[in-house]
This record gives C-alpha cells, sequence and structure tokens, in this order.
C-alpha cells in the first residue's frame, strides 16, 4: 500500500462502532483518528476504551486534516446527509449498511462522491464472512453445478427495550427488514451471483407494537430465471416465544449438489450418502470481517479503483427492499428496475 496509513474517523459510537474502531487498528494501512458522539455516557466509554479524542459535532471530524476515511456507524436516516457531507468534505466514506433508506437517497450519496472524487463503500458484511465466500467460490468453480433455488430463513426476538427509539421507527430507517433483511437481500443476490428482477412479499409489523417492521417473507426473482424465498421474523421478547437463529440458514440448491450455511459460521455440502447423500462440513478459516472491508477500502483508494463492494450493488440491495415493501402494500409483484 505504498507505505501510506490511513487516518479513519468514526461517526456515531453505537454498537458497531467498536468493531470499526478494531478494523482502524488493526488492518495494517489505517489509523484510528477520532470520533464522533453526541450522547456525552458513549463518548465518555468510547474515548477510554480506544484512548481516542471523541467530539460532540461531526464536523469537526471533517475538519481534521489527519482523517482520510470516515466510518459512518449511524442511526440509517443520517447515511445520506452526513454521507454527502462527508463526500463534500474530500473524505472516503465507509458507510454501515444500508447505504441508505432509499434508492433516491443511494443515488445522491454517490452523486456526491463521484462529483468529489472519494470512494463510497457499504458495509455488506456478508460479501466478506468466510462461509458465504467459500461457498461462492463452489458455485464459481463449477463443482457443485449451477444455482437454482435458495432458501434464507432468520428468527431471533425483536429485543424492544434495548432498542433505541430510531429503530422502532421506520421514518428513522428501523425496523427488522432494514437491519438483517439487508443482510439476507445481499448474501443471496452476493451467492446466486445474479441481480434480482422482481420481487412479491409481505414486510408487517405482527408482533410488536411499534412503528416498524418486525416480520418479512420474501420471494426473488433472479435475472437467470433461479430463485429464492427468505423470511425473517423478530418475534415477541419473552421466553418460549420462538428460538433464535443466531444468523439463520442459506440453502441453495445447486444442479449438482447442495450448500448449507448455519448462522453465519459454518459452511456444508452435500455428498454422495447410502440414503441420498449427507451434509459434509466444509472447512472455513475465521475472519474480521470489518477489518477485511477496511482493508478492501483502502486497496480500492491506493490503486483508484472501483469499491470492492460496488455503488451499484449497494444500491441495488436498497432497491430490492423497496421493492419488497412496496409490494407488501399493494399485494402485487413488483418489477426491480437498474
Amino acid at each position: 500500500m505504498g507505505g501510506r496509513t490511513f487516518g479513519v474517523g468514526i461517526i456515531g459510537t453505537g454498537r458497531i462502532s467498536g468493531a470499526h474502531a478494531r478494523a482502524a487498528r488493526e488492518s495494517g494501512g489505517t489509523r484510528l483518528v477520532m470520533a464522533s458522539e453526541v450522547d456525552q455516557a458513549r463518548a465518555d466509554a468510547f474515548e477510554s476504551k480506544w484512548s481516542c479524542p471523541v467530539v460532540a459535532d461531526y464536523r469537526e471530524v471533517f475538519e481534521n486534516p489527519d482523517v482520510d476515511i470516515v466510518s459512518l456507524t449511524l442511526p440509517h436516516w443520517l447515511h445520506e446527509p452526513i454521507g454527502i457531507a462527508a463526500a463534500e468534505a474530500g473524505k472516503h466514506i465507509f458507510v454501515e449498511k444500508p447505504m441508505a433508506d432509499s434508492v433516491e437517497e443511494c443515488d445522491r450519496m454517490i452523486a456526491a462522491a463521484r462529483s468529489h472524487g472519494v470512494k463510497l463503500f457499504t458495509g455488506h458484511t456478508e460479501q466478506f464472512l468466510a462461509p458465504n465466500v467459500a461457498a461462492r467460490n463452489l458455485i464459481a468453480s463449477g463443482e457443485v453445478g449451477t444455482p437454482v433455488l435458495a432458501t434464507d430463513c432468520w428468527y431471533k426476538a425483536f429485543g424492544v427495550a434495548a432498542r433505541p427509539a430510531w429503530f422502532l421507527d421506520r421514518s428513522k430507517g428501523g425496523g427488522m427488514w432494514l437491519m438483517n433483511g439487508a443482510h439476507m437481500v445481499d448474501r443471496l443476490t452476493y451467492l446466486m451471483g445474479q441481480p434480482v428482477v422482481s420481487v412479491k412479499a409481505i414486510v408487517q409489523t405482527r408482533f410488536h407494537a411499534i412503528s416498524a417492521d418486525d416480520t418479512a417473507l420474501a420471494f426473488l426473482q433472479f435475472a437467470d430465471g433461479s430463485a429464492a424465498t427468505l423470511a425473517h421474523t423478530g418475534y415477541k421478547d419473552h421466553a418460549g416465544a420462538g428460538v433464535d437463529h443466531i444468523g439463520g440458514e442459506i440453502i441453495i440448491t445447486c444442479t449438482e449438489a447442495q450448500l448449507k450455511i448455519v448462522d453465519r459460521a459454518r459452511l456444508y455440502r452435500s455428498v454422495a450418502g447410502d440414503k441420498g447423500g449427507m451434509w459434509q462440513e466444509v472447512e472455513v478459516d475465521r475472519v474480521d470481517t470489518t477489518t477485511a472491508e477496511l482493508r478492501a477500502l483502502v486497496h480500492n483508494i491506493v490503486h483508484d479503483e472501483p469499491e470492492t463492494v460496488s455503488v451499484e450493488q449497494a444500491r441495488h440491495i436498497v432497491a430490492v427492499m423497496a421493492a419488497c415493501e412496496e409490494s407488501s402494500r399493494t399485494g402485487r409483484e413488483i418489477l426491480v428496475h437498474a
């Protein structure tokens, strides 16, 4: 990387910010410079843990010449305005998924990044998880044939009491759909290797008295004719209401074999057996995904190349999620336009 070290500033010190701080320390080509946080208790805790200055006004991060990359670990509704401000300040952007709450917001962020010559990297972790990477490589090698169908199920308690207020309000980007639905759509398009062309879905509030969704079921049709279903719930928060699937279970049926990914941690493939086949675990190396993402962004910057997680892919995920919400409102199949 030419010996240069890139300074990282983090805006927002909530739940995911620690992963970004660790990545800035451990990626090898970056260093943690500062952070911004409006909540004093969170600011004090972050400053104590990571030994870096924390300011209340995020604009001070943009004004610091030692900051090259800004990590946005903010509520979803703030991604667009602060992302655009970062681009206008000439800072490269590492934004947590989803890129934004709507396609229109994504377009404005992309335009700002391109206009000011900075990278816009969306943290779609699923594309860096070891089981997903290994599964995609198995598919690309032809060993398991061509993907035909996939199912993706992820169940968990919502945890209303522990959620910040914005997460209970869809107008602020809250709800299970934008949080985990983004992961599910991303990993399905990544594994199937195809964009989504149409959806039929429900995205509803069935378990909790909140202004955001807690239930989703979607049928996704891909460009090559393959298809997938995804199901996600944030069920009631009492013992016995359900059984958590920490990261869900994905089964991909290909023309020559099946693949299964469990809890975002383990990969299995079907092998011949005396009862029609059986699962065999595929060994994979564990990775720190946020560190891998930051390393990829630095590589993109140094080599002046398109983002490893392309802006087109990150935008497409938001478009698919929006189409699913529209399908839920109208009861119709919705085409997903490029």
